[in-house]
């Protein structure tokens, strides 16, 4: 490790991420469920915690508005007090659940995943067109008796800001300058980047010399 050079500092800016957390949720008896949601009528699931936060999970059966047909999914921050504190990025990513038994080579995964940002103004985010009803029913690996889960999976997203503690030889050399470090790895460094030099100065001459003929 490089001491610290005089009047260099270095700074990183990170993204962070909560570890994600998921939550399942069941639907049974779509047919009936349609026909007492139609079109632009929603299903809620109950607030459950993930990430830090409380949520809740909207389906529309039939679809959201304009978009009937589709199974709707969204992810609903049932958080007041996080919506008072700012924008909160989430990673968002609602996927089927096979049913048991269910092979994956003949099923393949059906998801779909975007980053959301909630606030005050926005406290939804999701997917209006998640699946057709025709291609759900059309999958008994995932649907099966009438009924089908959805998995939710939360990453909430920020971003932290940290002074190094001390300069590193390899940022030094992107801003161009020399380290003077004591440790070997840099002496290896510096020594390779010495013999860089020596090659091109000794090119130089050669070619300078050559121009003279001597």
């Amino acid at each position: 490790m490089s001491p610290t050079a005089p009047g260099v500092s270095v700074s990183t800016i990170a993204a962070t991420a909560t570890a994600t957390e998921c939550h399942m949720l069941k639907i049974e008896g779509l047919k009936r469920l349609r026909i007492m949601h139609p079109t632009g009528a929603r299903l809620e699931s109950c607030p459950f915690e993930a990430a830090g936060h409380t949520w809740r999970i909207m389906c529309f059966p039939d679809g959201a508005h304009r978009h009937g047909g589709f199974i709707s999914l969204y992810l609903v921050l049932d958080d007041a007090g996080a919506v008072v504190a700012g924008d909160i990025h989430v990673e968002v990513k609602f996927s089927l659940v096979r049913q048991p038994g269910a092979w994956g080579a003949l099923w393949p995964a059906h998801s779909r995943s975007k980053t959301f940002i909630f606030n005050k103004k926005t406290i939804t985010g999701g997917f209006p067109q998640f699946i057709t009803k025709e291609q759900l029913e059309q999958s008994p690996g995932f649907f099966r008796d009438d009924g089908f889960a959805v998995r939710c999976d939360i990453t909430v997203i920020g971003k932290a800001a940290e002074k190094e503690p001390v300069v590193l030889a390899r940022d030094l050399k992107r801003l161009g300058m020399v380290c003077h470090c004591k440790d070997e790895m840099c002496k290896r460094h510096h020594s390779g980047a010495a013999r860089g030099v020596m090659w091109f100065r000794q090119a130089f001459v050669k070619f300078f010399l050559g121009c003279f003929q001597v």
